[in-house]
């Protein structure tokens, strides 16, 4: 008889903790090598494209350009405290390494505080977030890897350039389809690239540096390459050639910059925050 009873409790015990939990699957925690959640974001790019516009009507073109967003809660929570207090602002881009270990609740927490911008907001990949499964789960919430779109005039290049994630296959960048979206088409004026590592460093495929630097600068109205990796600021060329490439400082260093394209001039500002 206390055998049975004994069985009898364990049983219900075992019923309870199953409806507990699975009622309460709101609460339940994802594994952190999972893509996505039922709340993760999706298509984020997309979206805030959507809101964007083609700027048709706007002759001068102003944009934020930041980067590594990795381990940086607190800056990033200030960064878009201060750019909401900024005017005049078209859109946010963050160039890459949103995570440091490419897993969905880290991108999570990042997209939580973007979303919090008064401007739409667009990220490009980094090497750390192609770590784990980071490569799936930035798909899933942000899109592509390499994407493009015009907005006042301006064709935006968005692109991976971590070579190193990649073995240096040869492949990344993509050159080919750089070029390609570089050729000359309706309504675009001028041209601005945005990657995560830039072509000097040794994160970049040093066999693609001088075909990088070469597609750029073949260009018609090729402005700047703008990137983030190194965590402080740098202006640079490559070569020969006189293409300039720009490194925005990380969030994590208080710092981003604020860019202006006006008659197909650009101009650049570090701001601190």
């Amino acid at each position: 008889m206390i055998r049975e009873k004994a069985i009898r409790l364990a049983i219900q015990v075992t019923f309870i903790l199953f409806i507990s939990v699975f009622s309460g699957c709101s609460d339940f925690e994802y594994s952190p090598n999972q893509i996505f959640s039922k709340n993760s974001y999706r298509d984020l790019n997309a979206i805030n494209l959507k809101k964007l516009g083609d700027g048709q009507q706007d002759d001068t073109v102003r944009f934020i350009i930041t980067g590594d967003t990795q381990r940086s809660h607190n800056e990033t929570v200030n960064f878009y405290k201060k750019v909401n207090t900024m005017t005049g602002i078209d859109f946010v881009i963050v160039a890459g390494d949103i995570t440091e270990f490419g897993n969905l609740k880290e991108m999570q927490w990042v997209a939580e505080n973007l979303t919090k911008l008064n401007r739409p907001f667009l990220a490009v990949i980094g090497n750390h977030d192609l770590t784990s499964r980071g490569r799936d789960a930035f798909q899933h919430m942000y899109g592509k890897l390499n994407y493009s779109f015009v907005y006042g005039g301006v064709k935006f290049i968005c692109h991976d350039t971590n070579s190193r994630e990649y073995n240096f296959n040869g492949q990344v960048p993509n050159i080919p389809w750089l070029k390609k979206e570089l050729e000359p088409q309706p309504h675009v004026e001028s041209y601005v690239a945005i990657s995560h590592v830039p072509p000097t460093s040794p994160d970049f495929d040093q066999n693609l540096e001088y075909d990088y630097a070469s597609a750029f600068s073949n260009a018609g109205g090729f402005l700047t390459s703008f990137h983030a990796h190194n965590h402080v600021f740098e202006e640079f060329t490559v070569g020969n050639f006189e293409t300039p490439f720009v490194v925005t400082s990380a969030i994590g260093k208080n710092e981003f910059l604020l860019v202006e394209i006006v008659n197909n001039k650009l101009s650049f500002e570090q701001i601190s925050f």
